[in-house]
């Protein structure tokens, strides 16, 4: 066996370990105390917080996993989803086929699985949808009397004065006393009038009384009844030159008019006449007129229709009417 000889310092003794004919010597200073702990290092700032945000939703095909995916950073996440769709379900079943069965009036003019239903006309002798009408003169059997038309057509029926008006007669007012009356220039009197059954008017006249002189414009025309008094023109017939005494002037028209009471419109205009009179009658406490009766005050003048003063050219709606207690005779013909 080789001989080693290990020589190690340590304080005051040698350690000598013979192997083969080498020496080792090495040195081993002693351990010291322990050093005092370091100073803690100062604290770090503070990180940003954390976001989590919805991104996409996507519809995924049928029987495929949902997923979710980050689109954003680990600090700032985005989330997509993808969701897949539901399967398709079964079929249901069959059902059973609708039949439509229908009575009169409604009709079916389809078949019973695919209607097309409507509802037939009313006649006398089958029920069914009527049209309503304000007619008071129709002879129609397919339509219906509104409450308006049966009420102005019991107005009529309880009110009505007159017979038929025969072809190429002229009417008017039927005032108790007639003579020269002199007119106001450029102020339009009412007269009232009325119409038993739906009748068509061609003429409209006046005449002069012995006493006019010179010239005038007289218009005529047709005014709408609204609440006892004239309202909307229904026609103008545009004017006619008034140049002897004792004459009838008249216009033409054309104008059917329902059954009911209007007022025939008369206005003296242009340069003024000499002499404007005329055939009328003039301010009375005992003459009425019959389709109005009345009087402002007891024996005083009769209300004989109404009148509007500065009127000039065309008839327009009638406005700020005042009593008349002078009228004048005007007529209407029928065709």
């Amino acid at each position: 066996m080789s001989d080693l000889i290990v020589i190690q310092p340590q304080v005051n003794t040698v350690d000598v370990t013979e192997q083969v004919n080498s020496v080792v010597v090495s040195s081993v200073g002693v351990t010291g105390p322990a050093g005092t702990n370091g100073t803690n290092g100062t604290n770090g700032t503070n990180g940003a917080a954390a976001t989590i945000a919805a991104g996409t939703t996507t519809t995924g095909a049928a029987g495929t996993n949902a997923t979710v995916s980050n689109s954003g950073t680990s600090s700032a996440a985005v989330f997509n989803f993808t969701i897949p769709q539901g399967a398709k379900g079964d079929k249901g079943d069959t059902g059973s086929s609708g039949v439509i069965a229908v009575n009169a009036p409604i009709t079916n003019s389809g078949t019973s699985t695919s209607a097309n239903l409507s509802v037939s006309a009313g006649s006398t002798s089958a029920a069914g949808i009527l049209q309503l009408t304000d007619s008071t003169s129709s002879t129609s059997t397919t339509t219906a009397a509104t409450p308006n038309a049966v009420k102005t057509a019991y107005d009529i029926g309880a009110l009505k004065p007159l017979l038929k008006m025969q072809s190429g007669y002229y009417f008017r007012t039927p005032f108790p006393a007639s003579g020269n009356v002199t007119i106001i220039h450029q102020r339009t009197y009412y007269i009232p009038i009325f119409i038993p059954e739906t009748t068509t008017l061609d003429r409209i006249a006046i005449q002069t009384s012995s006493a006019f002189s010179g010239t005038a414009t007289m218009r005529l025309g047709i005014y709408n009844n609204t609440n006892g008094l004239p309202s909307t023109v229904l026609v103008d017939g545009g004017t006619v030159s008034c140049t002897a005494a004792s004459t009838i002037y008249e216009v033409t028209i054309s104008q059917s008019v329902a059954a009911g009471f209007y007022w025939l419109a008369m206005c003296q205009q242009g340069t003024a006449p000499t002499t404007g009179s005329y055939l009328g009658m003039g301010p009375s406490t005992t003459n009425l007129n019959p389709y109005i009766a009345a009087v402002a005050a007891p024996n005083g003048n009769s209300t004989l229709g109404w009148l509007q003063s500065s009127v000039t050219g065309a008839f327009a709606t009638a406005t700020s009417l005042s009593v008349a207690t002078t009228t004048f005779n005007v007529w209407a013909r029928a065709a």
